[in-house]
């Protein structure tokens, strides 16, 4: 089904860009970003795999990350109506990145050149101008969070936190946004209808989630918040890939998720935080004897220092990630991951669309202890990558 969407997709995309255009500004426009190639990439510290510690220095070489390479492709079909898709082309290595539950270096893959392919944008866009509202609908990234997924932290350092890589939403839906001023207030607002997708669970109900979202600024102050919620089920496949179980329509449940932050600006200053929770009801053990809620809360902050206007930036990046999960496929008890990452970084635009990104990273990752499986990683890590847009 997923590669009929995608031939659908590539085929609507295509005769669109086919159209004679009736806007003056309608010639299609294509643009990119390459993250990488990446320089170096070490990573070195302890680890803890069910109660047996291990130690480890390793290092990838010279590699294309995932998501290495992405095109933005946009047509105006009319003055109102336009058409954008980003496909995205990705290597299928993990790099160095440690993983609660593996020995440093296990997620280290020689990818031989192999590459991935997939959507991170498909839709076709229309300008309400008589009610002043933009809609928007196919497949797209919610900006549920500030940090919402590569399409925004991968400008700031190579690699989100956990934070970042767990609160991102992307589905396929509908969008309607509005800017509306209340005095000297800007207030932009989008709300969407969508399928429920998230990246923890996959249903095939017919009901669909909602999320709300507004970003008011007041001058160099924003702020910026969102709610969703839906329902999940019948047919449901855990992320961990422990449960595949079916529950009846009347048995559906609910799940909700809600983000809150602020940025500011100040001369050569400028500090972006925010904090996200979500419950998935009864998704841990559904459809068994027993049953359990999934939570998960985290935040994080960023204070980024210009040390030379247009040459040179510094990046302080904390953030924190905590989550509910099956401690195993049988266990009648959960386990609670934690994650603690610290990231300084420094970019030198080198050229005006090349960046080099310099990072280094000090995790301190484990969940609660549990006798029989006590897993844990301390890491550190240092990477230099090549960011070029074009």
């Amino acid at each position: 089904m997923r590669k009929l969407v995608y031939l659908a997709g590539c085929a609507a995309l295509l005769t669109a860009l086919t159209l004679p255009s009736m806007a003056e500004e309608g010639l299609v426009k294509v643009g990119g970003a390459m993250k990488g190639p990446v320089l170096s990439d070490n990573v070195w510290g302890k680890a803890m795999v069910n109660g047996v510690k291990s130690k480890g220095s390793y290092s990838t070489g010279s590699y294309f990350s995932t998501h290495a390479f992405q095109l933005y492709v946009s047509k105006d079909i009319t003055e109102n109506v336009s058409v954008h898709a980003v496909p995205d082309f990705g290597a299928a290595g993990a790099g160095a990145s440690p993983s609660i539950g593996n020995k440093l270096g296990e997620t280290l893959k020689d990818t031989g050149g192999a590459t991935s392919f997939k959507f991170q944008e498909l839709t076709a866009s229309m300008n309400l101008v008589s009610l002043g509202l933009q809609m928007k609908a196919g497949y797209m990234s919610l900006p549920f969070t500030q940090d919402y997924g590569k399409e925004l932290f991968w400008h700031e350092e190579k690699d989100g936190g956990k934070f970042t890589l767990a609160t991102s939403w992307h589905d396929t839906g509908l969008e309607l946004y509005k800017a509306f001023e209340l005095g000297n207030v800007s207030v932009p607002a989008s709300l969407y209808v969508v399928n429920g997708n998230s990246s923890h669970n996959r249903d095939n109900n017919n009901s669909r989630a909602f999320m709300a979202h507004i970003e008011p600024e007041f001058g160099a102050f924003k702020t910026f918040a969102s709610f969703g919620a839906g329902k999940w089920g019948n047919s449901v496949v855990l992320a961990t890939g422990t449960f595949n179980g079916v529950i009846e329509d009347e048995d559906m449940k609910t799940f909700y998720r809600v983000s809150a932050g602020f940025g500011y600006s100040y001369k050569r200053f400028a500090v972006r935080g925010e904090a996200a929770a979500g419950r998935w009801n009864d998704a841990i053990y559904s459809g068994k004897a027993y049953s359990a809620n999934r939570d998960d809360f985290g935040y994080y902050g960023k204070l980024f220092y210009t040390l030379v206007p247009e040459k040179l930036t510094a990046m302080v990046h904390y953030n924190y990630y905590v989550n509910d999960k099956a401690a195993s496929a049988t266990a009648n008890y959960l386990v609670q991951e934690k994650f603690d990452t610290t990231y300084l970084g420094l970019q030198y635009d080198f050229a005006p669309a090349a960046t080099l990104m310099v990072g280094y990273s000090n995790g301190n990752w484990r969940n609660n202890d549990i006798p029989t499986k006590k897993d844990y990683v301390t890491f550190q890590r240092f990477t230099t990558t090549v960011r070029v847009t074009f």
